[in-house]
């Protein structure tokens, strides 16, 4: 018999606060977390608006110098979610074998201008950088036709794990995903794996995302996938809506922690879930678009199920993609059908994201933190400013207001850019 993976920590920090209590408490409430961008000045953008957290102010970690020199704030955030998550899980760093803990984070490249790096540098070339940026920019041109476009830092997606794994002293297997919106789904699949495998017996795995800068704003805005409902910051995020005009972006990171079901038994861990189910699949159509009949969605769903030994009435609950454009709500709605045929009507869906906004390479974690915890209350979280449906998403949204309803498994679907499709799937954890 294959390990069985539980889930007995969680930390988070989203647009509707800088732990998972302040987040619950606001989804459950059905509050919006949008607002005016501050990260940089917006006012002349077609795009004014986001999801950002608020108060946030990064712990002092002691980091080499090697390390801290790419440290952004997406890691800042990712660094306070898994402390959290940790203190949550009452894992003990010093009592426990290093080499059978690992990590899994979903990221992304994050730029770092040479303003915001701190005075201290691991080479004497970057320390003639910060001093001297004209020149080392005359440089860093003749070299490279990218090094033209930007002036600082790209960091790889993976050095926020990599960092993650020095401050912890975790000697276990440590991987990085990279599919846009599905990474940290993959992370958290990723993670399920290792344990079931018998790498190691308990694993960091979630992912981080803040991306609200000029660039990349303009970049998905040029894209024709972000709401311009500026006016009205709280009502943007309108999933299945008829009114809906694009996703919100916004920043966030969720950090759980997967144990082996026996070894958290015997330390007398609490368990929130155990997470059962991971399927993943590509739509093979477009780069943006999804298929407009479902497919690849709902091979990611089949495979979900299988893994967890589920049939289709065993799902009480979907926690929707749900990003709030046309293509991806009746895709989604479509894969839904596709596999939950007539039952599809009986099961509630809703989308975090009404409330929170797209976090992007965090989303699928987060999205899972809060699955976890509807599992865990039997409170069904609402789909927001659902005012008018989409007459061709006709499915139980949970609109406007909470339900409570029992909830034995449920499942949440992460469907990213390029078809990279991931379904996770949690139900209490018995026998």
């Amino acid at each position: 018999m294959r390990r069985r993976v539980v889930i007995t920590g969680l930390g988070a920090l989203t647009p509707l606060g800088n732990n998972v209590e302040e987040t619950w408490a606001g989804v459950i409430q059905g509050r919006s977390g949008i607002g005016r961008i501050t990260a940089f000045d917006a006012r002349t953008f077609p795009v004014q608006i986001a999801g950002e957290i608020k108060n946030f102010q990064p712990a002092n970690v002691p980091l080499p110098e090697d390390c801290a020199l790419f440290i952004g704030r997406s890691a800042q955030l990712c660094f306070n979610a898994a402390q959290q998550a940790l203190a949550d899980a009452g894992i003990d760093l010093q009592r426990t074998d290093p080499r059978q803990m690992g990590i899994s984070l979903g990221g992304h490249e994050e730029y770092i201008p040479l303003t915001m790096l701190p005075h201290f540098f691991c080479r004497d070339e970057l320390r003639e950088a910060y001093q001297n940026p004209e020149r080392a920019h005359a440089k860093l041109l003749a070299r490279s036709s990218e090094a033209g476009k930007l002036f600082g830092f790209r960091k790889r997606a993976d050095m926020v794990t990599a960092a993650l794994a020095v401050m912890l002293h975790i000697e276990g297997p440590v991987a990085t995903s990279h599919t846009a919106c599905s990474s940290s789904g993959h992370a958290i699949g990723k993670a399920k794996r290792m344990i079931e495998n018998g790498e190691c017996s308990v694993v960091i795995a979630g992912g981080h995302c803040s991306m609200l800068n000029e660039h990349t704003v303009a970049g998905f805005h040029l894209l024709g996938t972000l709401s311009t409902r500026n006016d009205e910051p709280h009502r943007a995020s309108r999933p299945f809506d008829r009114s809906r005009d694009g996703f919100v972006m916004g920043e966030g990171a969720g950090i759980l922690i997967l144990e082996e079901r026996a070894a958290a038994q015997k330390r007398g861990a609490r368990i929130y879930a155990e997470l059962s189910g991971y399927g993943s699949s590509s739509n093979a159509y477009r780069i943006t678009d999804s298929p407009p009949d479902g497919s690849g969605g709902d091979l990611c769903m089949q495979r979900a199920l299988a893994d967890a030994q589920k049939n289709i009435t065993d799902i009480d609950y979907i926690n929707a993609h749900g990003t709030a454009t046309i293509l991806n709500d009746r895709s989604e709605t479509q894969a839904i059908k596709k596999v939950f045929g007539e039952h599809a009507y009986k099961i509630p869906v809703s989308s975090t994201k009404s409330m929170i906004g797209h976090l992007v390479t965090a989303s699928s974690a987060v999205e899972l933190i809060i699955t976890c915890l509807v599992l865990r209350n039997n409170i069904i979280h609402p789909t927001i400013n659902l005012d008018h449906p989409d007459p061709a998403c006709d499915l139980d949204y949970v609109p406007h207001s909470a339900r409570e309803q029992r909830v034995r498994a449920a499942l949440s679907n992460s469907f990213a850019f390029g078809g990279q499709n991931v379904t996770l799937i949690v139900e209490h954890s018995k026998g």
